[in-house]
């Protein structure tokens, strides 16, 4: 089996940089809150100027979790070639094309449209699109289609970028030469390392997204109030309502913590039982939508009591 690298992109070391630069930022706000949080709990700063520092944190995070995935997807991929198929690698995921399947290879194809993607500009091409004749583009490359090579299969086209084209065309004809040892049919396989199965759930992804959603608004209306709240609060009540304990007013804030910490837990099992119980999987996420509701139910009844 012959082993295909990719060409280098440009957009390769941009996204480098980027991480790189990203990871400074995060560093930064990381040292502010840990240097906010080292004050005695009485004098913590905390109002919406901290909040919004921890929304750009948070949005930082996302951000190199993303570049991180698509330059580690440009950094893996390539292809190889063996009698049956050429093999598409990336990360822990593999398409298969098989070789008795294939119609031609050009260089170009006109009036191919896809979707393109912000990420694209790293240096690695992915998703879906259409050429003029209805077929299925699938991209695989880090060059644009124009300087790509297409796979063409009775129902598909697959966009490759070999480092060296000519001697890939010339290494996969003498492959098809030599005739197939076992016939293969189009594949994908998703791998688990990245648990693509859990994040190509739309009702996962929309529960998952919910569920945060509402732990940054809770934790949002509390950062609001929390410098005209009293030294100590109401935190404990009797069947009828009346207070039975105060505590110091730094105790609100374990309400939204606990609450992030449930749901990460809780989505962290769902990926892991995705695969084998998926409604499983899908129960326990939708029960992170009740978490928040609940704690911020139980937050909202302390500080505006």
């Amino acid at each position: 089996m012959n082993h295909w690298k990719p060409k280098i992109a440009t957009g390769l070391w941009v996204g480098l940089s980027l991480l790189l630069l990203i990871g400074v930022g995060i560093s930064f706000l990381a040292f502010a809150f840990v240097q906010a949080f080292r004050q005695p709990p009485a004098q913590w700063p905390i109002n919406l100027m901290l909040y919004s520092e921890l929304l750009m944190l948070f949005g930082l995070l996302l951000l190199e979790g993303l570049l991180i995935y698509y330059v580690g997807s440009a950094f893996t991929l390539h292809y190889e070639i063996d009698r049956n198929g050429i093999y598409i690698f990336w990360l822990d995921n593999q398409v298969t094309i098989p070789i008795s399947q294939i119609e031609k290879i050009e260089s170009d194809v006109a009036g191919a449209k896809f979707k393109w993607q912000p990420m694209h500009f790293l240096g690695y091409l992915w998703g879906q699109g259409y050429t003029s004749e209805g077929k299925r583009l699938s991209l695989f490359t880090s060059c644009p289609v124009s300087q790509s090579l297409l796979i063409h299969t009775p129902n598909e086209v697959y966009a490759i970028s070999p480092a060296q084209p000519t001697a890939f065309v010339q290494n996969l004809e003498q492959r098809r030469r030599l005739g197939i040892v076992k016939p293969l049919t189009p594949s994908r396989k998703a791998g688990h390392l990245i648990f693509h199965a859990y994040w190509n759930d739309r009702l996962l992804r929309g529960a998952l997204l919910l569920t945060f959603g509402l732990n940054l608004l809770f934790l949002g209306i509390l950062a609001a109030r929390y410098p005209s709240l009293a030294a100590n609060l109401e935190m404990r009540f009797d069947v009828v309502g009346k207070t039975t304990e105060f505590r110091p007013r730094h105790q609100t804030l374990f309400l939204p913590l606990a609450a992030f910490l449930l749901s990460l837990l809780n989505a962290g099992l769902a990926m892991l039982t995705y695969q084998n119980i998926r409604i499983g999987a899908q129960l326990l996420q939708l029960a992170s939508v009740l978490i928040q509701v609940l704690f911020g139910i139980a937050l909202l009844t302390i500080i505006l009591h």
